[in-house]
């Protein structure tokens, strides 16, 4: 009877431990996310974290040995784990970060993609019974937009003449990887004498796409009329303008309040709204006669000196 029961103890024990014995159940890994759904900005990261443990089928007291492993995510965001590998004690739990980052600009907001986590585990006695149930997670991750534009001036500096049109002609980019609307405003109020004329007021611009090498744009023109006196009279002054470009993104933005993401319906500068001003400056320079241009003045002056020239000859 104590031969059996010495024969009996080593079988089990090399069943527990031959390699290439076949494999059975023996535990499994458990693994929940704090969230299923989240929404990852350009700038910034999103932090899901998982919940590990190991329950064993039967009995066991030793630990086993944890993979993390990043099985499916979209091409522009990159995923990766706090804590790869590590060890886990039975009906022990642990947390690790997922981190989410978008690693491609060109991707428009709401472009939405799964990642997959699956979680493997190893008995580090190792054996046939060193076969654990994975365990898996699956987290739809979405692109919130991302604003910016910017101005393009080729001529921001002009001169002109008093009672004359100026048009100052600049262009609006899209830098975001949202459609935006933009709407076209004076910065302040335009001096006494001086009109602007703003054309289009409000333009939509898309956003680039993947494989395109510039960013769209849209241009605008600014008309300035300059001033001038009740009579003849002479002008030599600079003044300058401003002109804001307001962008408001189409795109929805969501924001995880407590457990859960709603859309949020407030302005946030570079995510669903920006902002920028340009600069101009005119040179308003020459004569001014009612009812006459620059040029019929100078022939006019012209032919009253001639006039007079030949009078005193």
């Amino acid at each position: 009877m104590f031969k059996k029961s010495i024969i009996l103890v080593f079988a089990v024990f090399a069943i527990l431990t031959v390699q290439n014995a076949s494999a059975l159940p023996w535990g499994k890994i458990n693994a929940t996310s704090d969230i299923g759904i989240g929404y990852v900005e350009r700038y910034g990261q999103l932090q899901a974290t998982l919940t590990i443990s190991y329950q064993p089928y039967f009995f066991g007291y030793l630990p086993i040995y944890v993979e993390v492993d990043v099985v499916d995510n979209p091409s522009w965001l990159t995923v990766v784990p706090s804590t790869p590998t590590f060890t886990l004690k039975p009906d022990e739990s642990r947390n690790v970060n997922l981190i989410m980052q978008v690693s491609q600009n060109d991707v428009q907001a709401g472009t939405s993609g799964k990642v997959t986590v699956e979680l493997t585990g190893h008995l580090i006695s190792g054996g046939a019974f060193r076969q654990i149930d994975s365990g898996k997670i699956e987290i739809l991750v979405g692109y919130n937009p991302f604003t910016e534009i910017g101005i393009r001036a080729a001529k921001p500096i002009e001169r002109t003449a008093p009672d004359r049109e100026l048009p100052f002609s600049f262009d609006i980019i899209n830098y975001g990887n949202t459609r935006v609307a933009v709407s076209i405003t004076p910065a302040k109020q335009p001096p006494s004498g001086w009109k602007y004329v703003i054309s289009p007021s409000t333009v939509y611009i898309e956003p680039k796409k993947a494989g395109e090498e510039t960013y769209p744009y849209a241009t605008v023109t600014v008309t300035i009329t300059t001033p001038h006196g009740p009579v003849i009279s002479y002008a030599n002054t600079w003044q300058n303008f401003a002109i804001t470009a307001k962008a408001t993104s189409e795109a929805p933005y969501f924001v995880k309040q407590g457990n859960t993401w709603q859309r949020s319906q407030n302005e946030i500068e570079l995510v669903n709204t920006n902002e920028v001003t340009q600069y101009f400056l005119a040179k308003n320079k020459g004569f001014y006669v009612p009812g006459f241009d620059a040029i019929s003045m100078v022939a006019a002056i012209a032919l009253l000196s001639i006039f007079l020239i030949r009078r005193k000859k």
